[in-house]
């Protein structure tokens, strides 16, 4: 009986695994580093003020991508200077604040909210894809932003680097 158990755990992960599309870890920097960059030169919006706020927001979205909470906390002073909104400046406060790449996920989650309200209707050339993982928060599911329909996931880092799943186009 604990051979099945033993042998269905493994299926079970192995499963997880494959339909995450995890990579090796050797290709992961690379990627991470140039696709926001390439894809967001064709990204314009109505006003240069939403632009800098999104810049921000993909450094601080990959730098969660990364697991570097020193990055995402310098993403977010960023964005906090480029904000007025006494709500949103909270949120994106907790991020500089926490120590914990964890706490600044769960916090990434709300940003991503609040971002998505500020870009809509903004977006003058190009697009942004709306990104879901299933998996997030306990199988909850979070979503991000992202400039390249490449999923390179904020909430588990090179953990499930690949699981998600475009879920819309913001033009």
């Amino acid at each position: 009986m604990k051979t099945i158990q033993k042998t269905a755990l493994l299926l079970l992960v192995t499963v997880g695994l494959i339909s995450c599309k995890n990579e090796p870890k050797d290709t992961k920097k690379e990627s991470i580093s140039t696709h926001e960059k390439q894809s967001n030169s064709e990204l314009a919006f109505n006003d240069a003020r939403t632009s800098e706020q999104f810049q921000h927001y993909i450094h601080i979205k990959t730098a969660l991508v990364n697991s570097n909470v020193n990055e995402a906390r310098s993403g977010a002073k960023m964005l906090l200077e480029n904000t007025d909104d006494a709500n949103f400046r909270s949120m994106v406060s907790k991020v500089v604040e926490a120590d914990d790449i964890e706490i600044q996920r769960t916090v990434f989650s709300d940003i991503t909210e609040q971002m998505t309200t500020i870009v809509n209707g903004t977006i003058s050339n190009g697009e942004i894809y709306q990104q879901f993982c299933p998996m997030a928060f306990n199988n909850k599911g979070g979503y991000w932003l992202s400039t390249d329909e490449e999923i390179l996931n904020p909430y588990y880092g090179e953990k499930m680097l690949k699981c998600g799943k475009v879920t819309e186009t913001i033009e």
